[in-house]
C-alpha cells in the first residue's frame, strides 16, 4: 500500500525505445511516462501502477541512457 503523499522525482533517463523512465518513489518500480522531451514532463504528475503519485520535478536530471536510477524518495515540501 502506497502513502498519501506526492513525491518529487529528480532523475530521468530514456530506454532502449527512448521512452522517457522514472523511478516511482513509492515502490522503486522504474515506469515510462507519456512525453516526448524531457521537458514536456517536468513538473507533471503521475501515478503508477502501485497506486501512488508523483510529480516530476522542474529541476529533474536527465542521465545518459546507460545510467540506473537512483532509488528516489523524500519527504514533499
Amino acid at each position: 500500500m502506497t502513502d498519501q503523499y506526492i513525491y518529487e522525482v529528480h532523475h530521468l533517463v530514456r530506454d532502449n525505445a527512448m521512452s522517457i523512465c522514472c523511478r516511482c518513489p513509492h515502490c522503486q518500480r522504474v515506469l515510462g511516462i507519456e512525453g516526448n522531451e524531457f521537458d514536456d514532463v517536468r513538473g507533471e504528475q503521475y501515478q503508477c501502477t502501485c497506486g501512488g503519485w508523483f510529480e516530476v520535478s522542474y529541476n529533474a536530471r536527465a542521465l545518459n541512457r546507460e545510467s540506473t536510477l537512483p532509488p528516489n524518495r523524500g519527504v514533499p515540501e
